[in-house]
């Protein structure tokens, strides 16, 4: 169990981020001082080592081997290139984060101690999922359960290139920010509803000419209509009647573009006037159309809001939805700028200072921990 509870003992210290928690002793002292000057005036904050070690280490796990020049020539990175380049990258993204810090405490926002709660009671549930789905006929670790849960926890965050110390940091990071963002924007209802429509569908598709497989597709989008106005959940009438490979949820601006869609597609006009018919949470009447020369489809649309949270959280659609007014537009929003230029005016006003500069400089890829 000492290695589990050092886990938790390092994802609470980071946690605290600027905001000191008792019961953790620091192995390492403050590594730098860092002093945003924003608009009501300087904020100082000391950054813990556990902080720094947190995103150093995650840098130094991505960071490529590879230099190229000006001139496209490509060669193998020195340790003393690869070490000041993570070095750089480590100390702007602290520098931004706690610009953001001192943004979001001028306008009343802080991480919370439920915040924090919240975290760590997913994290045990996390760690309690893995120990759930180990098969003691087949357990062979040198370990009790719950350590072997937390290196599968691990092991699966460096998969997915990131370290469970930095997805933590990440967290809080887009916990401020999407807060912010909803402070900044205000009510950003009108904005949505001229700009914006949202809706999920239930897509029953089946092979032209084929009478058999069209009945049963028919039954299908027929039981699946009955469910959702008796007030079923739609991803649960989706899960057990719609076909798959297809998108279920669909942003579109004004002009019938998918927000999001990396290849310029668009909703055809005969969906988007159906879709605009219906109030919200309204379901369509069952449709069908012609997926292409060889499939058909049947479909039931359900029109649905803005949830305002996800939209002013850091997710790839719901940031060009908050951004831009239409999808794939180059000018920003006046919320999305105003945002922006308090954000950086508060980063372009902080600087950052080691407290022990030899020390400091004696940081490298090879003796940092993690």
């Amino acid at each position: 169990m000492k290695k589990l509870k050092r886990a938790i003992c390092l994802i609470l210290a980071l946690a605290t981020l600027a905001f000191p928690l008792t019961g953790c002793a620091k192995e390492h002292e403050d590594v730098f001082s860092i002093t945003v000057d924003g608009g009501s005036g300087e904020k100082t904050y000391s950054v813990p080592y556990e902080l720094y070690q947190t995103v150093f280490v995650y840098l130094r796990g991505i960071v490529t081997d590879i230099v190229e020049d000006s001139e496209g020539n490509k060669t193998l990175a020195t340790t003393e290139e690869k070490n000041k380049a993570i070095k750089e990258v480590a100390e702007n993204t602290i520098i931004e984060f706690y610009g953001l810090v001192a943004l979001a405490e001028d306008h009343g926002i802080s991480i919370t101690e439920q915040d924090k709660q919240d975290f760590k009671a997913e994290y045990r549930d996390k760690l309690q999922g893995y120990v759930d789905q180990i098969d003691d006929a087949d357990f062979d670790y040198d370990g009790t359960k719950e350590e072997y849960a937390e290196q599968i926890y691990r092991n699966t965050m460096r998969l997915a290139g990131t370290t469970p110390e930095y997805y933590e940091f990440s967290h809080y990071r887009s916990l401020l920010t999407q807060r912010l963002k909803a402070v900044i924007g205000g009510d950003l209802s009108d904005y949505l509803a001229q700009s914006y429509n949202h809706y999920k569908q239930v897509i029953v598709v089946y092979s032209k000419g084929d009478a058999a497989a069209e009945e049963a597709a028919r039954l299908a989008i027929t039981k699946a209509n009955e469910k959702l106005l008796a007030g079923e959940n739609i991803d649960d009438v989706i899960a057990e009647y719609g076909s798959e490979g297809y998108q279920s949820e669909i942003y579109f601006d004004a002009y019938g573009n998918i927000v999001g869609s990396s290849t310029g597609d668009s909703v055809n006009t005969f969906v988007v006037n159906a879709i605009k018919a219906l109030d919200e949470n309204g379901i369509s009447e069952i449709m069908s159309g012609d997926e292409s020369n060889r499939l058909a489809y049947f479909a039931i649309y359900q029109r649905l809001g803005f949830d305002m949270e996800y939209i002013c959280s850091d997710d790839g659609i719901a940031e060009e939805i908050y951004n831009y007014s239409y999808a794939g537009s180059d000018y920003y929003t006046p919320h999305y700028s105003r945002y922006a230029m308090l954000l950086e005016s508060y980063t372009q006003n902080t600087s950052l200072v080691p407290y022990d500069v030899k020390a400091y400089n004696k940081i490298n890829i090879n003796n940092i921990d993690g």
